[in-house]
C-alpha cells in the first residue's frame, strides 16, 4: 500500500505543477492596428530669385581649393626638393614617401618622386608617380604643369 500512496502522491504533485503552469501563461492581447502617421502638409515653395548681372562686372571662374598640407608633410615637401635640387635623388625618394604616409594627397611629394625616378632612368617609376600627383593637383596649377611635363619628358 505504500506504493500505491506513494504513486498517488507523485501523480498530485505532477498535476500540480501542470496546474501552476497552466494558470502562469498569460493570454495573449488582441494585436492593436499600425499608428496612422500623418503627413504634413506640403507647401508650394516659394519662387526662385533671379539676381541680374551687372554691367561691366565680369564674373571670376571658380578655383579648386588648394589643399593645406600638414605642417610635418609640408616641412617633409620642402625637405624632399631641397635634396633634390642638390641631386640627392635617393635622399629626395625616402623623405618624398615619408612624407606621403602622413599626407596621401599631396602633389608636391609625387612631384619629387616622378622627377627623382626620371633623373634615375627609371621612367615606369616617374611616369607611375606622376599620374598619381595629377590625381590631386588642382588642374591648371603650377605643380600640375610640372608633373606633366615629367610624363613628356619619359615619353607618356
Amino acid at each position: 500500500m505504500s506504493v500505491s500512496i506513494r504513486l498517488l502522491a507523485r501523480t498530485c504533485a505532477i498535476a500540480g505543477v501542470l496546474t501552476m503552469v497552466g494558470c502562469s501563461t498569460q493570454p495573449q492581447a488582441p494585436q492593436r492596428p499600425a499608428p496612422v502617421i500623418e503627413k504634413p502638409a506640403v507647401t508650394k515653395p516659394a519662387e526662385p530669385v533671379v539676381v541680374q548681372p551687372q554691367p561691366g562686372v565680369v564674373p571670376t571662374p571658380a578655383t579648386p581649393p588648394v589643399q593645406a598640407l600638414n605642417p610635418a608633410a609640408l616641412s617633409l615637401a620642402r625637405q624632399a626638393h631641397s635634396q633634390y635640387l642638390q641631386q640627392d635623388y635617393q635622399g629626395a625618394i625616402a623623405t618624398a614617401e615619408r612624407g606621403l604616409r602622413i599626407e596621401r594627397r599631396a602633389a608636391d611629394l609625387y612631384l619629387v618622386l616622378a622627377q627623382a625616378y626620371a633623373q634615375l632612368g627609371l621612367s615606369q617609376k616617374a611616369d607611375m608617380f606622376a599620374q598619381q600627383g595629377l590625381r590631386f593637383a588642382p588642374q591648371g596649377s603650377e605643380v600640375a604643369e610640372k608633373l606633366l611635363r615629367v610624363r613628356e619628358f619619359v615619353g607618356n
